[in-house]
């Protein structure tokens, strides 16, 4: 595993930094966002209106991100998309009604995902496709240590002056900023202006492009999962769990053991599929994922069936999800690698961008569709459906892998 961390460029560890610090900023904000939009406004409608802003604004900038990554380099959008998280950030602490907040709302939405195509497509340029693995499952490590950290040095920090997490977090944002300057290197290869795509070429390439249309539609559902699980399982849990306050709801712990479990498994487990086919690897990724949704659905009504004691069901709780996280971490970094590796050496900003579709697509009609189950007090249908459907994907990417390799074969023998 060492020697795998020693191959890495330097970029990647410059990022890996950045991605542990930055997330650790914008998890302390995060949690307590929406609570802060509710003690400056009157209505909740309006808090729900400027909530909504930040998809909507994600799948612009990841549109044009990772289309502006291509044509004038991976350093300056990404340098861009941290100044405005910076100068969004500041802007919040100075924000008390509904217009201020919703256009910075939407600008942290567009420059937050300005980033990632870019900084996606910068790791499929300097590292071999051997190793990409690795490389996306470093990345996601530093992410979910910022998941971990940051809501409690949030939660410490909100005590003392609720504006003081957004200067930290931009003034954090800025140094990376520097950093980013500084020490990384730019990445995009040179291409002639023949080989250059337009706007109008892209689009085609897109619509012709069976295979990651393909992939887009199988990870709908897993963009379901994740929603679903993220916005809706303390309320599941609730519902599961009707005698138990709402201080004895399992879902903190269950996500710290999320947090803690990819923050020490990721990245061996990245480099150990390094090698493996996508569409197997992928096969077994989303079956466990959504097994493990299933398991979510079934078991804690169980365990309260059966009057189940507290410690021990939190317990059996806290299995059921470590498994349903195995399935998360086998997926993440092989989805991204697989983008990488499809992707035209002078569009891999362009697909990671549009990528981002199926996770805003999932990360909208989850939560509406799963409403309407919790309304009919029927939650635990809702994640067995998309657990099923996740299944489904499974077998849709395993589908995908073999034509993958079947082209692929073709054109060696070709």
């Amino acid at each position: 595993m060492f020697q795998s961390l020693k191959r890495l460029d330097r970029n990647i560890w410059i990022r890996f930094l950045g991605e542990t610090i930055t997330g650790i900023m914008m998890f302390m904000i995060a949690p307590f966002l929406v609570l802060y939009y509710s003690d400056q406004l009157d209505s909740y409608l309006q808090v729900g209106i400027i909530m909504a802003t930040g998809p909507i604004m994600a799948l612009l900038g990841s549109m044009i991100g990772g289309r502006l990554a291509d044509l004038y380099g991976r350093k300056p959008i990404m340098m861009i998309a941290i100044i405005g998280d910076a100068l969004a950030l500041i802007g919040f602490a100075f924000a008390d009604s509904f217009w201020p907040l919703l256009l910075l709302n939407a600008m942290l939405g567009l420059t937050n995902s300005l980033f990632h195509p870019a900084a996606s497509a910068m790791v499929a340029d300097v590292t071999e496709p051997e190793h990409m693995n690795e490389a996306f499952g470093l990345l996601r490590m530093g992410h979910n240590i910022g998941a971990a950290f940051g809501p409690l040095l949030g939660s410490a920090v909100l005590f003392i002056d609720r504006e003081l997490i957004f200067f930290a977090a931009a003034f954090v944002f800025g140094l990376y900023a520097i950093a980013l300057g500084t020490f990384i290197h730019e990445s995009l290869p040179e291409f002639t202006e023949d080989e250059t795509p337009s706007n109008r070429e892209v689009l085609r390439i897109f619509y012709n492009d069976r295979v990651f249309l393909v992939f887009i539609f199988a990870g709908i559902f897993i963009s379901m999962g994740f929603s679903v699980v993220e916005s809706m399982l303390p309320l599941f849990l609730k519902e599961s769990l009707p005698t138990y306050t709402a201080q004895q709801n399992p879902f903190p712990y269950l996500l710290a053991l999320n947090g803690i479990m990819v923050v020490l498994f990721q990245f061996p487990i990245a480099s150990k599929l390094g090698n493996k086919p996508f569409g197997k690897v992928m096969l077994a990724g989303a079956t466990v994922f959504g097994i493990g949704m299933i398991l979510l659905a079934i078991v804690p009504r169980a365990l309260f069936a059966l009057d189940t004691p507290y410690v021990p069901l939190v317990g059996i709780l806290l299995a059921v999800y470590a498994f349903y996280t195995l399935g998360e971490m086998i997926m993440s970094p092989v989805q991204q690698t697989f983008i990488a590796l499809i992707a035209p050496e002078n569009m891999r900003g362009a697909y990671n961008g549009a990528a981002s579709i199926q996770w805003l697509i999932g990360g909208v009609t989850a939560p509406i569709i799963a409403s309407v189950f919790f309304d009919n007090r029927a939650g635990h249908i809702a994640l067995i459906l998309i657990g099923g459907a996740s299944c489904l994907s499974g077998i849709i990417y395993w589908q995908l892998g073999r034509h993958v390799q079947a082209t692929e074969a073709k054109q060696k023998t070709a």
